[in-house]
């Protein structure tokens, strides 16, 4: 009872949060500068991670913008590891004594969203898949499990067999204990709380969300831009695993929050192009396809990404302005990046 009290969302403090989230971050001088993640990868799929400022454009509702900030988000200085299978042999960091000591070099909190996962069919390969994943916990690992359910929920541990334990308990039609208002949608919620959460953790940070897709109504259009803008100024990267009708969409990149031609990302209740919103959004990784195993081997080991920031030119409106992020030069690369943010209008 006290894990599901822990999680439950109190309506009040979550709307005075997302009052309170603009798009990019305004500095003391009124001056936003909107922050744009972005993935390059060849054609096999692998992380371009060697190209220079001079090498992008970006575009705001079709006008290009200058690229004021430009970095290469790594996963940092020290190589990391292979975590596809379980390593007893890892390094583990000597002090002067000699005594193993663990340093945390990354945390992942794994969103299992069972309220869409229905199927014992389909969760039990997930189970074991994470499982197996989570036997391959790294001594800088951090891993923390948490459901859309609130039925169960892990904090960061370097324990395996706990962390196992928690997923084991992963059941289709789970007793729902999380609670939102009418006007909020439940995942969307759910990840801004783990966003806060790890905002303040040291080292990487990284979300696995694993979902059906879910679905994000024109009246709620503002949500998943807040989550997205929360997620990049608190350096949190959303991974996305399809646990639903496993269709490529990692070709064509998804739909803007406003973009009414694609009536099925609204009428869908398991919105697949929700997930690779978020994952290119906030410079993660979204995976597909039925062997789960080989889903979560994909986001074993982390992968860099760019920051690109820009002042924007055009008027703050209070509307949804459309991003575009082009290479001067393609060489037949493709680009994962945000679709695009709110300009919230600033009262005189």
């Amino acid at each position: 009872m006290r894990t599901a009290l822990l999680f439950i969302l109190t309506v009040s403090s979550l709307s005075s949060a997302a009052a309170q989230i603009q798009s990019g971050e305004t500095f003391k001088s009124g001056v936003t500068v909107i922050q744009v993640p972005v993935v390059v990868r060849d054609r096999d799929g692998h992380v371009v991670s060697n190209l220079g400022k001079d090498d992008f454009q970006l575009f705001d509702n079709g006008k290009r913008q200058e690229i004021a900030s430009f970095s290469v988000e790594s996963p940092g200085s020290q190589t990391a590891p292979d975590r596809s299978l379980p390593d007893a042999k890892a390094p583990v960091a000597q002090s002067a004594g000699g005594t193993g000591i663990e340093f945390p070099a990354r945390f992942i909190a794994y969103l299992f969203d069972d309220v869409t996962i229905r199927d014992l069919g389909d969760l039990k390969p997930i189970r074991d898949a994470a499982a197996r994943q989570l036997g391959a916990l790294q001594p800088g690992d951090r891993a923390a499990i948490f459901t859309s359910s609130c039925s169960v929920e892990l904090d960061f541990t370097n324990d395996r067999l706990k962390l196992q334990e928690a997923v084991s308990r992963l059941e289709p039609h789970p007793l729902l204990l999380c609670r939102v208002s009418r006007s909020q949608t439940l995942q969307v919620e759910l990840l801004k709380r783990v966003v806060s959460k790890m905002s303040s953790l040291p080292a990487r940070r990284e979300i696995i969300l694993v979902s059906s897709g879910f679905h994000v109504g024109h009246d709620r259009s503002g949500e998943e831009t807040e989550l997205i803008e929360a997620a990049i100024r608190s350096k949190v990267s959303i991974d996305a695993v399809d646990a639903g009708e496993a269709t490529d969409y990692t070709g064509g990149g998804a739909a803007t929050a406003t973009d009414t031609s694609r009536a099925p990302r609204y009428n869908n209740p398991t919105n697949p192009l929700v997930l690779v919103d978020l994952a290119h959004g906030t410079g993660g990784t979204y995976v597909t396809g039925s062997d789960f195993a080989l889903s979560f081997r994909k986001l074993a080991t982390p992968e860099s990404h760019y920051l690109l920031g820009f002042v924007p030119t055009a008027r703050a409106d209070g509307r949804f302005h459309q991003l575009k992020v082009k290479l001067e030069n393609s060489r037949k690369l493709t680009v994962e990046a945000r679709s695009g943010y709110y300009a919230p209008q600033r009262s005189e």
